[in-house]
């Protein structure tokens, strides 16, 4: 416990007035520590102590700060300062008291400033978008991930949704927040990071905008980004809130926005595994079971539509791959058109070249999705998708990859799991294989169909060391098959 202050005589001049009320106001608050204060007011527990010891009157923004951090009348306050700097002419010479915020390091992460948490009564976000009506299934990973979040122990490790595009990571995330919404009655925080870096996308961008949504008034958010982050994760391990980063690319876009947080838990979707992030939980969804895709459709279209044409509804389940984004805009589009049968919808679908023109409605379409993680390919990675495109196996490995385009199987396999990282790719599970879904063969075949610069740019020695590559390749599997002998 801190040393007690020294006594104040309020009655011996305007200052020593000024200093005692502030006094009075901070006992009111319930008497945090300068310290506690600190932590809200964004200026050293010394600073605060000195405006409330009498000796000369403090700058305007310290004491501004000093009553927000106590639940004071910023107006009244700011009159009173002004008129006692009048008398004394103090607002001059109180210039060199101003001193910087206090730095996370100072900042302890155990929630020892409940009180001057309790002072300020910060706000209670609610960001999450709306979640879906027609959600189905996904009932052994949201245990799964509930588990994980309910887990007792010093902090909340972060949870990290992956899986391909159009899995419906976002939709699992917000339908966990609601599962697990009474653990955290201080708020709800979002943010998009898909588009990070433009539009104000960035970590820092994003640490301002939920100081201001957890009430910080935006003049006491730090300038300092370092500082900045510093307050989030302070308010972030002191208070119950689900924070949930969506469309996350990769490590470094949200490191910042992590930290101790011994009741917060921050739930991060994204395509890649983010396997540089150390100590996390980890959820890895998959395509719909053929009972979910089937029962995702009749939520959206009608359960009766479904059970009259069962068949044509499971056929249409395959041809998408039972993808859910695929699955939920087919199911719109059935639900539009009642007076199509299903049958006709199917045999839409089961033309491969136009299969990419028919899962589109509104402004969401399967197209665009895999066409923005193709463009941030390598250019070997897209050279790989047209391998997936001409081939229609429905599965990759990484010696067939490295036959194709003439690398090294080491390569081959980096370049697979590159592209699996961008959600176009998922793992077999047969051992070496990569299962290359319905869905994404159809776009790469349009891609294949599409003049290729890649192609045209090989040399004819080129061609001919991929086809010398193949051959030795084919030549090695042969003799390491079982059975096999070297002269086989």
């Amino acid at each position: 416990m801190g040393r007690p202050e020294r006594p104040l005589d309020g009655s011996t001049g305007p200052i020593a007035a000024f200093a005692h009320d502030l006094r009075v106001l901070r006992n009111r608050a319930g008497n945090p520590s300068y310290r506690e204060l600190a932590r809200t007011a964004l200026f050293a527990p010394s600073v605060l102590s000195s405006a409330a010891s009498g000796h000369r009157l403090p700058t305007l923004a310290v004491t501004l700060a000093f009553v927000s951090a106590c639940g004071g009348d910023r107006a009244a306050w700011e009159r009173r300062w002004r008129s006692v700097a009048g008398q004394t002419g103090g607002g001059v010479e109180a210039r060199e008291e101003r001193a910087p915020a206090p730095p996370p390091a100072e900042i302890p992460a155990d929630g020892a400033h409940a009180s001057a948490s309790g002072v300020i009564h910060l706000a209670r976000p609610a960001q999450l978008p709306m979640g879906s009506r027609t959600f189905v299934g996904r009932e052994r990973d949201l245990a799964k991930a509930t588990r994980m979040i309910g887990a007792t122990g010093p902090v909340k490790a972060p949870l990290v949704v992956s899986g391909p595009i159009g899995v419906g990571k976002t939709a699992f995330a917000l339908r966990l927040a609601e599962e697990v919404a009474a653990d955290f009655p201080d708020g709800r925080l979002y943010a998009d990071l898909s588009n990070s870096g433009t539009g104000g996308r960035s970590a820092n961008g994003i640490v301002r905008g939920f100081l201001r949504a957890l009430g910080v008034p935006a003049h006491l958010v730090p300038d300092d980004p370092m500082q900045r982050v510093g307050l989030y994760r302070s308010l972030l391990a002191e208070r119950r809130l689900f924070v949930l980063l969506a469309g996350v690319g990769d490590e470094g876009q949200v490191r910042p926005l992590l930290g101790q947080a011994t009741h917060s838990q921050v739930v991060v979707t994204s395509r890649a595994r983010l396997l540089g992030l150390e100590d996390t939980n980890r959820i890895e969804l998959d395509t719909f079971t053929r009972e979910e895709s089937l029962a995702l459709i009749g939520r959206i279209a009608g359960v009766g539509r479904v059970h009259a044409e069962h068949d044509a509804t499971d056929a249409i389940a395959d041809l998408c791959g039972d993808l859910p984004l695929a699955i939920n805009i087919v199911g719109r589009k059935i639900a539009a058109r009642p007076e199509w049968a299903i049958a006709y919808t199917a045999g839409r679908l089961a033309d491969r070249e136009r299969l990419m023109d028919s899962l589109c409605v509104g402004d969401v379409n399967v197209r665009d999705r895999f066409t923005s993680a193709y463009e941030h390919l390598s250019p070997a990675g897209r050279e790989a998708i047209h391998h997936f495109g001409q081939s229609g196996a429905g599965w990759a490995t990484s010696i067939g990859v490295a036959a194709a385009m003439g690398i090294m199987i080491e390569t081959a396999d980096e370049l697979l799991e590159s592209v699996v990282d961008a959600g176009l790719l998922q793992r077999a599970t047969v051992a070496g294989r990569y299962a290359v879904s319905r869905l994404v063969s159809a776009f790469a075949a349009e891609r294949q169909r599409e003049p290729n610069p890649l192609a045209a740019a090989v040399p004819m020695v080129g061609r001919r060391a991929r086809k010398n590559a193949f051959e030795s390749l084919r030549h090695e599997a042969v003799r390491t098959l079982p059975g096999s002998s070297s002269e086989g």
